[in-house]
């Protein structure tokens, strides 16, 4: 078996009387220590698909494995666990908290995990060992950016999913932080 499997997965989004099909029988493989990009237009499902893989969202139908475990059937603590201890996210929107420096923020996901990583080493990998005392909105749009790579890196996840992870970084940038992404894979 891979070490992650779509098997027939729908998801379907009900808006009064409309339906949405985010997912139509999606199926694929992913083996263990792969990079995989899902690509395609806005609304072909790229994040329903990342959100369903990280537990944060249901299939409708089908079933989802990661590491032989199907993740559709799990419900309370064992969907809070596998999201807490498996999946590592960088959100589109960065989803940082507010009042807490960028230090803070990485440190927050490191107390909830097993086996995390140096929030301090993890910040310096990503180029912000001098902001790290600042609050997200002393920092720009690619710093917070950063700041949300380093809080998923440092979970030290079996599973690092990327919803647009470079949208707000500079171009010269990226290619530090795909090295990054790289070398905790």
């Amino acid at each position: 078996m891979s070490y992650i499997e779509f098997k027939n997965v729908d998801k379907q989004y009900k808006m009064g009387e409309i339906t949405i099909n985010a997912l139509d029988n999606t199926n694929f493989q992913i083996e263990k220590g792969e990079l995989v990009v899902i690509v395609g237009p806005s609304g072909a499902g790229k994040t329903t698909t990342l959100n369903i893989l990280g537990g944060m969202d249901t299939a409708t139908s089908g079933h989802v494995f990661v590491d032989g475990k199907d993740v559709t059937t799990l419900k309370g603590k064992a969907l809070i666990k596998y999201r807490r201890e498996d999946i590592g996210f960088v959100f589109q929107f960065y989803n940082l908290v507010q009042n807490l420096t960028a230090k803070e923020n990485v440190e927050l996901a490191t107390q909830i995990c097993k086996d995390s990583l140096n929030p301090d080493e993890v910040i310096e990998k990503v180029g912000l060992k001098d902001r790290k005392n600042n609050f997200p909105s002393q920092l720009s749009g690619g710093e917070q950016q950063r700041v949300a790579i380093a809080r998923a890196i440092a979970k030290n996840p079996k599973l690092l999913l990327c919803d647009e992870p470079t949208r707000s970084i500079r171009l010269q940038n990226r290619k530090t932080n795909f090295k990054t992404f790289a070398r905790y894979m």
